[in-house]
């Protein structure tokens, strides 16, 4: 019995399918992205900052659904390259921002990054794509947040 337990569960975990998914992407925007200096997780970081910010940290973390300690990775990175400012925030916290080299850093990411959405779309196929897109939108419009 133990065996079919353990088939049934390595052929239908979605996590595990999911998280294959995701290395698969990831794989192909880092490869991308690696000649330009900077990998996924801290272009998708960069991303948000820019497009929302200034955010605190923890703003960030939950946007992106991460943890402190990944975010903390790849931002001590993102701040040493001089791509994103920390400033003292409210209280105790901190307070993200793009600086012009980050600006400037995405400008040149960006055909990068469009080779990348082709390449990946041509991977999961028209449909599919439309669907991770649709699914996303659909989690935060129901304020699906990292527990």
């Amino acid at each position: 019995m133990a065996a079919n337990v353990e088939r049934q569960i390595s052929e239908e975990c979605l996590a595990g399918r999911i998280r294959i998914l995701n290395r698969v992407v990831s794989g192909i925007l880092d490869a991308r992205l690696r000649p330009i200096g900077v990998r996924s997780s801290q272009f998708g970081i960069l991303t948000v900052v820019a497009a929302r910010g200034p955010l605190a940290p923890t703003d960030v973390c939950r946007i992106m659904h991460l943890d402190k300690s990944t975010l903390s990775r790849d931002l001590e990175r993102l701040v040493a390259q001089g791509w994103i400012e920390s400033t003292p925030g409210p209280g105790r916290g901190r307070r993200l921002s793009i600086t012009d080299a980050g600006l400037a850093l995405l400008s040149k990411a960006k055909p990068a990054w469009d080779e990348a959405q082709t390449e990946v779309q041509q991977v999961l196929g028209e449909s599919l794509a439309r669907e991770v897109y649709k699914t996303v939108e659909q989690l935060r419009l129901r304020g699906v947040e990292k527990s």
